[in-house]
């Protein structure tokens, strides 16, 4: 991998660099980070040719007229010198992706923008560029948020010698209060959904905490995290983690906890994410004026980006085939924690849950009880998660699974089946290994 200082990482520097060298300048991501850079770029007179996205639904739309071009077609076409700026969270993959086509003269955007305070970062964003490309809106406080995480990010990930995740997704409940035909995180399948225990969540917090040195984001999950009557001494236990620097909790807008519950969010740590569905949304006026009276950061935004990925039955892909899904997967990296289990993501992990599949132990990464482990056990289980992590090729419940590539057509999300769907349910003692070491 080369260096990531291989292009200047100021501005002023960058300006100099651009006039000498008259290069054409990329922006690779068109999200709320790329638009951030673009705005600096024109305030310093630095042209922007295009934005770069791996994500079609992306690519419809200019961007304060500036084109969107979709990456497979951009890297066949634009110049093999051209100036690439990398404004995304998942840097890793899109250096690989980069100089897998040639593409050298990149740098990730932590240097330009980690000078920014919140009041510099909000009023960058204003008009349209306050949209996501399905039209719906974020709010305030949701663009620091992210600008944060990708900047944390883009300094961690690339470190060898740290195990740095940037989320993982706690399941505390397989109870929702609505149950979408197409939930990606396949909770319209429990037919007699549980709480997580208390404890059992404590437990795997402080498992996945003795091993990661750093986790950007804790992500509480369900089903719907405010169903779990604990939900608020779980987000208090891992808000008390050194290692953790985010938690976030994930919610329908359907319910509004008592504000006695909501005072347990109230920390810096805590950021809730309130993704509505309409009508059914009901309590999403209700929680958003609670959690602005309490002083809790929050985003409010409409469903979107939803695809039709929550089928469940094999497909008897080949591994070749499996490598590819797995390769171009937009969720490969929402890792997912449950029943003491490190997955890839929530598909892999309800469908462990549900038992959906023949039980495939290389799919996942077992910590259960880890935090007691010597230090010499500790540093091996760390080393083959960060495999597991960076490493893996694919998993192989992913031969289950229709897809979630980047740019796949959109569906309407949030329509509702009035009876738990009907899936293959595999007996335990079916085992599945997969061909694939360390």
């Amino acid at each position: 991998m080369n260096s990531i200082s291989r292009l200047p990482d100021r501005l002023s520097d960058l300006k100099r660099y651009i006039d000498t060298s008259e290069q054409s300048v990329y922006i690779f991501g068109a999200d709320i980070a790329g638009k951030i850079v673009l705005k600096l770029l024109q305030h310093d007179l630095i042209q922007v040719d295009a934005f770069i996205d791996n994500n079609r639904n992306k690519c419809i739309h200019p961007i304060d007229n500036i084109p969107v071009l979709h990456a497979k077609e951009a890297l066949e076409t634009i110049g093999k010198d051209s100036t690439i700026l990398i404004a995304s969270t998942y840097i890793s993959d899109i250096i690989r992706q980069l100089e897998d086509s040639g593409f050298y003269n990149w740098a990730p955007i932590v240097g330009f923008l980690d000078t920014l305070d919140n009041e510099s970062i909000r009023s960058l964003l204003a008009g349209d560029l306050r949209r996501n490309h399905s039209g719906g809106e974020f709010t305030k406080d949701f663009d620091v948020f992210v600008i944060q995480n990708m900047l944390n990010s883009q300094r961690k990930y690339l470190d060898p010698n740290q195990l740095y995740i940037r989320s993982i997704d706690l399941v505390i409940t397989e109870k929702c209060s609505l149950k979408c035909i197409d939930c990606s995180n396949l909770m319209q399948y429990y037919e007699t959904p549980i709480d997580v225990t208390t404890q059992e969540l404590i437990d795997d917090l402080d498992d996945i905490c003795s091993i990661a040195d750093e986790i950007n984001e804790i992500r509480i999950i369900g089903g719907d995290p405010f169903v779990n009557k604990s939900f608020d001494l779980i987000v208090r236990h891992a808000v008390e983690k050194q290692n953790v620097n985010k938690v976030v909790v994930y919610t329908n807008g359907t319910i509004s906890p008592p504000e006695h519950k909501l005072l347990h969010l109230k920390h810096p740590k805590v950021f809730v994410f309130i993704t509505t569905y309409g009508s059914l949304s009901r309590n999403s006026d209700k929680l958003a004026i609670a959690l602005e009276s309490l002083g809790i950061a929050y985003n409010r935004q409409p469903a979107y980006g939803w695809t039709d990925c929550a089928g469940i039955s094999p497909h008897q892909r080949s591994d070749s085939e499996q490598e590819h899904l797995f390769k171009n997967c937009c969720a490969k990296h929402f890792t997912t924690l449950t029943d003491g289990k490190v997955f890839r993501c929530p598909f892999g992990a309800n469908i462990h849950r549900l038992e959906a599949s023949p039980h495939i132990p290389d799919d996942f990464v077992d910590i259960r009880s880890s935090r007691n482990l010597s230090v010499e056990q500790n540093l091996r289980l760390k080393a083959h998660l960060r495999w597991y992590l960076r490493e893996k090729s694919f998993v192989k419940v992913c031969d289950y699974c229709n897809g979630r590539t980047y740019g796949d057509p959109e569906i309407t999300p949030g329509i509702q089946t009035k009876r738990p769907l009907h899936y293959v349910k595999f007996p335990i003692s079916d085992v599945i290994h997969q061909k694939d070491a360390t």
